[in-house]
């Protein structure tokens, strides 16, 4: 960081030598100056004030340095104080001065740097994806980070390829949500079904994505097993004792479907990744729960193996 703001009071200082100062007045250039010393001393709160005034003034308001250094400072700020914030606005602050810093036709090393701000504001709303997922599991909000996140870096690189991102954020959001509902069932057997169907519909949605992308991903085979697996278990878990019995054999029945739909994912998953305790753990507990149970004892027995070998000796 402290190699980047030498770098941009560099660039300053070799347009003055070039006769930058000629076409602005002393004030103006010295004021752009003091905002320079005022970032590279870490003053971001004088840099601020300096630069403002710089980036309003008719004589220094087309200078793409100014606003260049107008963005760096506003992220210093989005980055001290609004990191976890979802709509910043000294990060939206940050990219409209890069861009106006863009548009004005910059020099190469200028070019450089607002080129390495503008990932960086990118590559944070992809960060903030994890607080509203983890935190909040707010999907509709994750969705939002991540578009931006791939709108702002294609400015500087529009023929990126985003696949491992789509499958890292496609996966997570699977993982979380999937992991949650399987949670929720094991402490209680009253979830609310609303909630339920959501987070249960937003993991398929996930997993699926990743598999549209790479059909061959064991992690959301095992994902999208376990959303399926889930749903029949939630189904068993509700029945009680005042469950009447007429009742009882289509409940199985439906579990039974939900359970039938799971296996081939996990069977998948087993054949793309074999020996994984996980994905073994899985075929162990939808056999279990087919009732299938020659494939229950032998993979139970796999299972227990793979247990025993990862012991510490």
């Amino acid at each position: 960081m402290m190699r980047r703001k030498n770098n941009i009071l560099k660039i300053f200082i070799i347009l003055l030598l070039v006769g930058w100062w000629q076409h602005y007045s002393y004030a103006q250039v010295n004021k752009l100056l003091e905002a320079f010393d005022c970032y590279q001393n870490r003053d971001f709160n004088c840099a601020k004030s300096k630069v403002d005034e710089v980036v309003l003034h008719p004589e220094t308001k087309d200078e793409p340095v100014a606003w260049s250094l107008k963005a760096h400072v506003y992220y210093q700020f989005f980055k001290n104080y609004e990191y976890n914030v979802y709509n910043s606005n000294y990060r939206n602050e940050a990219l409209n001065a890069v861009q106006m810093s863009q548009s004005l036709a910059p020099d190469a090393e200028t070019e450089t740097n607002n080129k390495r701000l503008i990932k960086a504001i990118a590559e944070s709303y992809f960060n903030q994806i994890k607080i509203f997922l983890y935190d909040s599991m707010n999907y509709e909000r994750c969705l939002e980070l991540y578009s931006n996140y791939k709108n702002i870096y294609k400015q500087v690189e529009p023929a990126m390829d985003f696949k491992s991102k789509d499958v890292e954020f496609y996966l997570s959001v699977g993982g979380q949500f999937v992991t949650t509902v399987k949670k929720l069932l094991d402490l209680e057997s009253n979830i609310p079904q609303s909630l339920f169907d959501k987070y249960t519909e937003i993991s398929k949605v996930a997993f699926n994505k990743v598999i549209e992308l790479d059909p061959n991903h064991p992690g959301a085979l095992k994902g999208l097993a376990v959303a399926y697996y889930n749903q029949g278990a939630k189904l068993i878990k509700e029945m009680s004792f005042d469950t009447p019995i007429e009742q009882i054999e289509q409940i199985q029945e439906n579990a039974n479907k939900y359970f039938k739909q799971a296996l081939p994912y996990m069977q998948k998953a087993n054949e793309v990744k074999p020996n994984d305790p996980d994905i073994i753990e899985g075929l162990t507990g939808i056999y279990y729960a087919l009732h299938e149970n020659e494939k229950y004892i032998e993979y139970k027995k796999k299972l227990d193996s793979l247990k025993k070998q990862s012991e510490p000796k």
